[in-house]
Formats: C-alpha cells, sequence, structure tokens
C-alpha cells in the first residue's frame, strides 16, 4: 500500500478554492499589520516628533477628510476600470511609497509636523480608499458561496496580527531610553509597512478576479454620480441596508471617544491594563470568529449582526452601572462585561462586507461602495467629537457644585492630604523628600474665589467619582472659607 504524500504547494495550484482561501489571508496579514499601527503608532509618533494638543488632535481627522476628498473620484475611476483588482492593487502600491515616506518625516527637520500630516493623510487616508476598493474586488473575485469561508479565514489573520504587532511595538519602544530612541523604533515599524504593502500588491496580483461585463462598467463623468445615487434610492434591498447600516455605525462612533474615557477615568485604567484588555478583546474575538462564521452559513449574515447588535447595547449597560460600584470593584467588573460584550463584535466586518455585497446593484457598484464609505468616514469624524460634546454639556465638566466665597487669590499654602490621596498613584510613587515640601512647605500655589468645603464633599456621591476626582476634592476640600 503506497504512503499518500501531502504536497502544499501542488495542493495549492490544483486547488483553486484553497488558493483563494490562502491568498486572502496573506494579502489581509500584510494589511492588518499597517492597520495595527494606526491607535497606537500614530499618536506616539505625533508625540515624539513633538506634537501639541491641538495637533494630536487632528491626527484621526486630518486621515478622515483626505479619503473623503477622494473617495468619490477614486469611486469614478474603478468604476470605468477593467478589473476591479486594478485601483486596490495601484493603491498597495501607492501605500509602499507612502510608508517608506512617513518614516523618514524626523528627516524633515523643522518641517517635520508638515510633513508627518500631509504622509499621515497618504497612509491611514490611503488605507481608507483600499478598504472601500477592496470590498468591490473581494465581490467579484470570491463566489458568494465563498465569501463567508474566506472571509473568516482572513479575519483570523486580522486578529492575530492586531494582537502581536502593537504589543510588540509598545514593548520595544518602551526599552527606548530617550525620544530618538523611540522615534527609529516607529520609524523601524514604518518601513517594515512598506515592505508589507509592496508585498500586498505582489499577492493581489496572484489572485484571479474576472473582467467586468460591459454592462457594469461605464463611462468616466460627472453623470455618472446622479446615476449612482439614485440606483442607491431606487434600490429597495440597499436602501434598506443603508438606513440600518448607518444607525448602527451613528450609534457606535457616538461614543467612540467615550468608550476611552470610561476606561480610563472611571475603570482607571492606565497604559499596561489597556494594552493587556485590547489584546484579550483581539484573543477572544479570534476564538469566537468560527462560531460567528458557521452562524452566518447556518442561518444568515442578518441574524447574526443581531448578536453584533446585542454586545454594542451591553457597551453603554457597563459603563452606566460600573459608575454605581465603589472604585476597587470598577475595573474588574468592566474588563468581565466589557470583553462580553466585545467578543461578538469581532464578527461585524464579516456581516457588514456580505450584506453590503448582497445589497449593492452591480452596475456603479464601485462607486456606490465609495459613495457608501464616505458616508461611514464621515461619521467616524464627526461623531466622537460630538458624543464628547454631548457628555461635557451634560454635565461632565457641571461647575455647579463648587461653593463660591473664597478667599484664596495669591497665596501658598502646604497640602492637607486625606487617605484616598495618600493612596492615589501620584503619592504612593512620590519620592519622599517631595511629599514633605508639599504637605511642611507653603509651595502650593493659590488662586481662586471657588471651591469645595469637607462638608459639602461629604454631601456628595463620592462612588460617582473616580481616584482622581476624590483625591483632588479632598485636596481642596481642607480649604477653608476665610
Amino acid at each position: 500500500m503506497g504512503k499518500f504524500t501531502f504536497h502544499p504547494v501542488k495542493s495549492l495550484q490544483s486547488d483553486p478554492k484553497l488558493r483563494m482561501l490562502c491568498l486572502f489571508g496573506i494579502e489581509g496579514f500584510l494589511l492588518q499589520y499597517a492597520v495595527s499601527l494606526y491607535s497606537l503608532a500614530n499618536n506616539l509618533y505625533a508625540t515624539n516628533l513633538g506634537a501639541t494638543d491641538t495637533q494630536i488632535g487632528l491626527v484621526q481627522m486630518v486621515p478622515n477628510m483626505v479619503a473623503g476628498i477622494c473617495m468619490i473620484p477614486v469611486g469614478f475611476l474603478a468604476n470605468r476600470t477593467k478589473t476591479s483588482r486594478t485601483v486596490p492593487f495601484v493603491l498597495a502600491l501607492f501605500l509602499s511609497a507612502a510608508y517608506f515616506a512617513y518614516g523618514s518625516v524626523p528627516l524633515f527637520g523643522e518641517h517635520r509636523m508638515t510633513a508627518f500630516f500631509v504622509f499621515l493623510g497618504m497612509t491611514v487616508g490611503g488605507i481608507a480608499l483600499y478598504n472601500a476598493q477592496w470590498q468591490t474586488f473581494f465581490g467579484d473575485a470570491v463566489e458568494p458561496g465563498l465569501r463567508n469561508s474566506v472571509f473568516t479565514f482572513r479575519s483570523r489573520c486580522l486578529f492575530f496580527v492586531g494582537i502581536v504587532v502593537p504589543l510588540l511595538c509598545g514593548n520595544v519602544m518602551t526599552l527606548m531610553p530617550d525620544t530618538e530612541g523611540k522615534l527609529i523604533v516607529l520609524r523601524i515599524f514604518f518601513y517594515i509597512a512598506g515592505v508589507c504593502m509592496l508585498l500586498q500588491a505582489l499577492v493581489l496580483r496572484r489572485i484571479p478576479c474576472p473582467p467586468r461585463k460591459a454592462e457594469e462598467k461605464q463611462e468616466m463623468g460627472l453623470k455618472m454620480f446622479p446615476e449612482a445615487l439614485n440606483q442607491m434610492v431606487r434600490s429597495k434591498p440597499f436602501r434598506g441596508f443603508f438606513i440600518c447600516i448607518m444607525l448602527f455605525y451613528l450609534s457606535w462612533h457616538l461614543d467612540w471617544s467615550l468608550w476611552y474615557i470610561a476606561e480610563t477615568k472611571y475603570a482607571g485604567m492606565n497604559e499596561a491594563q489597556l494594552s493587556f484588555f485590547q489584546a484579550l478583546c483581539s484573543i477572544c474575538q479570534m476564538i469566537f470568529i468560527g462560531f460567528f462564521s458557521k452562524l452566518c452559513r447556518r442561518k444568515s449574515e442578518h441574524f447574526t449582526i443581531i448578536f453584533v447588535c446585542a454586545g454594542l447595547l451591553l457597551c453603554p449597560i457597563t459603563v452606566a452601572s460600573m459608575t454605581l460600584l465603589p472604585q476597587s470593584a470598577r475595573m474588574p467588573y468592566f474588563m468581565i462585561l466589557a470583553l462580553i460584550g466585545n467578543i461578538p463584535q469581532g464578527a461585524t466586518n464579516m456581516c457588514v462586507v456580505q450584506l453590503l455585497l448582497q445589497a449593492t446593484p452591480k452596475k456603479n457598484r464601485a462607486l456606490i461602495i465609495s459613495i457608501y464609505t464616505l458616508f461611514v468616514t464621515l461619521s467616524n469624524s464627526l461623531l466622537p467629537f460630538f458624543g464628547v460634546s454631548v457628555y461635557t454639556a451634560l454635565g461632565a465638566n457641571d461647575t455647579e457644585v463648587l461653593d463660591k466665597g473664597f478667599d484664596s487669590r495669591n497665596f501658598s499654602l502646604p497640602l492637607v492630604l486625606q487617605a484616598p490621596a495618600l493612596n492615589s498613584r501620584l503619592f504612593t510613587a512620590m519620592p519622599d523628600y517631595i511629599r514633605d515640601i508639599v504637605t511642611k512647605q507653603n509651595v502650593t500655589y493659590n488662586n481662586h474665589a471657588a471651591g469645595i468645603t469637607p462638608e459639602h464633599m461629604a454631601s456628595l456621591h463620592t462612588h460617582m467619582l473616580t481616584d482622581e476626582e476624590t483625591d483632588f476634592g479632598d485636596w481642596i476640600g481642607v480649604k477653608r472659607m476665610r
């Protein structure tokens, strides 16, 4: 009896389905390397380059503006190409060059911040454009019956890279003693991203994609835009999908920044705990993606996305109920419930992309998806800021709790520390000689006419305050009205 020998290369060549699975897995792996640098590396890059607080606030807005401006013109172009693979391939080459330039920003000297935002827009904005056109390419290259399996395998690759790269980058940067060393680490990671984008372009060339039919291609012209809008409005499947998905994204993006505030301000998580929690969420999403893939196959994407919505619904419930607990119990409570709510979110893209492809007419598909992505991008740009504004307006900066009539202008006092302040992160890490200075010498400058008396502080619901707020209340609570 002969031996059975498995030849991976021969199997890939003889089995088109397996070949498609592996190629999209590699493509997703390479793309996710760059995407995983978003939240961590870009902000750290700006900070170490000497960015001001205002410039830090522009890190998310600038790429979204670039993507929004370019989304429709790129959609026009993609709608005219022979295959839907052409634009993603060109964008991958463009991103390769952009990341090499992005890694060279410190070489621009006094113009480094200008160069930073130019190449930030080219890289992050370029990836947003790539993702929009990738959806069209995926729909043309993969048969409907295989989309779920291919997307699931690709998602597993994304989760793996999303866990490893941020942790590796953060830990290596921690080992660097100065700003220049940290910049060198970041530059190396961005140069690697440039290599990944170049390899990604080569992988895209290997993925077979059928040419568009004559009725699916349109002549370049402004008349394509109103025609695509008309299709979006008149198509009942797309109209229903668009309304539902925009409600989904608007509500999700509204608390995008508020979630970070909840993690840090109310749950009291530091940088290491945030990294651990994000990695834990990614691991759990990677484990459960197979379950949601089977659910899509046995039921439907419409059914599976209900679990995604339920997970998002649990998030505000988690934050609201967490504030009723004492500070010591908040973090474990938050991490457990937030982890449960985050697990279904791993199936978001798998469901949304397939629902989008099912609902979008084939004629003008690239342009329609570009218009749809433009709306999602605008939501991601504006809604987080609006959510924080509502949070602030509803009392996050409430000054009504302050007592008036303090005569505390232009003089200094020692701090009289209460128990919560002594146990805070600030004072437990403070050297003894510094603590002696601030508690025994008149070095704390005062120049205010409002505060909170100890009696008033005792009457407040202190379980609603964070450690930092409680400490601050104790510090100013020892001031007496004169």
